[in-house]
């Protein structure tokens, strides 16, 4: 394989691939922005081989440039894909952030490790998991940190919905739209809208920002895919609510009860195709959490086999 790869290199900004032959277990492969050239497999018997190569690791730590690849024989054509695309769209927890690491916490002082990249793993997330149940094609569009009106860090630039319209994120070069459109589309956002901030009502995430830029979302991917079934759920990291309480008072909100509002607002002017499905929130005591308390792969398991009966059952693609 020839790559360009973007990483810094380190615990956190190491670029990761799982490398995959004949099906075999995966191996895990490390690359750098100082090597260009990586061995897939060697000695491997004459025949029709198969090799699959999974970008662990998100934008966050680095993007990649699959330049070539050279093979001893020839190329063949790929496996016929899967007659169910999906998209899942999102943050953190759609990208499989420290979903190789599951720890019980042993007291409410406990602190969970932090982000490394080597453990960042979306075939274990909700998404993937959801996706071969259906025996469906996954697509990721995710971005740590990020939300849909602001961003964990309190900033509003690559927010999500800008996001979705990019080839690359960070880059400026768009996606063409023009090829086949997903049956389904998951989207979990507004985590991060939640989490941002803490203290004052100032960081209480904002009703009328948050719902006028998820309304435009939703009616971008309807303008794009005008037949896509819309998922909107959110979590599994929280349901939504933050409250503040302040010189006696408290004041709350509910971005999940936001979501419920606004699908069955585009419900009600006729869009038959969105949905909300609701996310239960994690257990740490029972299935543990992965790096900076993120779902562990128990609980992404839970998330996806909730999300399978959901599209199964309710919008049956």
């Amino acid at each position: 394989m020839e790559l360009h790869d973007a990483g810094q290199g380190g615990e956190v900004g190491t670029t990761y691939f799982d490398v995959v032959i004949d099906g075999a277990p995966a191996r895990q492969l490390a690359v750098s922005r100082h090597q260009s050239s990586y061995v897939l497999a060697t000695g491997l018997e004459a025949g029709l081989h198969t090799v699959e190569l999974i970008k662990r690791t998100e934008s966050l730590v680095g993007h990649s440039e699959l330049v070539a690849l050279e093979v001893h024989g020839e190329l063949r054509e790929p496996p016929v894909r899967a007659g169910l695309r999906m998209e899942f769209v999102g943050d953190s927890i759609t990208c499989g952030y420290g979903s190789d690491v599951a720890l019980i916490p042993d007291s409410p002082s406990w602190t969970a490790p932090t982000f490394t990249s080597k453990n960042q793993n979306p075939r274990r997330t909700y998404a993937w998991l959801t996706a071969g149940n259906l025996g469906a094609e996954a697509v990721l569009i995710c971005y740590s940190g990020h939300g849909v009106y602001r961003n964990l860090d309190m900033s509003t630039s690559g927010l999500v919905p800008a996001l979705y319209d990019l080839a690359v994120p960070d880059h400026g070069v768009a996606w063409d739209f023009a090829g086949a459109s997903p049956d389904v589309i998951v989207v979990n956002a507004g985590t991060n809208d939640t989490f941002a901030g803490s203290g004052t009502d100032a960081y209480l995430p904002d009703e009328a920002a948050f719902k006028s830029a998820y309304r435009a979302f939703l009616t971008r991917l309807r303008t794009l895919h005008p037949r896509a079934h819309i998922v909107c759920t959110l979590g599994s990291m929280t349901d939504g609510h933050k409250q503040l309480e302040q010189n006696g008072t408290t004041t709350s909100v509910h971005v999940g009860d936001w979501l419920t509002e606004l699908v069955a607002e585009r419900q009600q002017q006729g869009d038959a195709r969105v949905y909300r499905h609701v996310m239960a929130v994690q257990n740490p005591n029972v299935d543990g959490v992965g790096e900076d308390w993120h779902p562990s792969a128990a609980t992404h398991q839970k998330m996806a086999e909730a999300l399978t009966w959901f599209i199964r059952d309710v919008v049956r693609p």
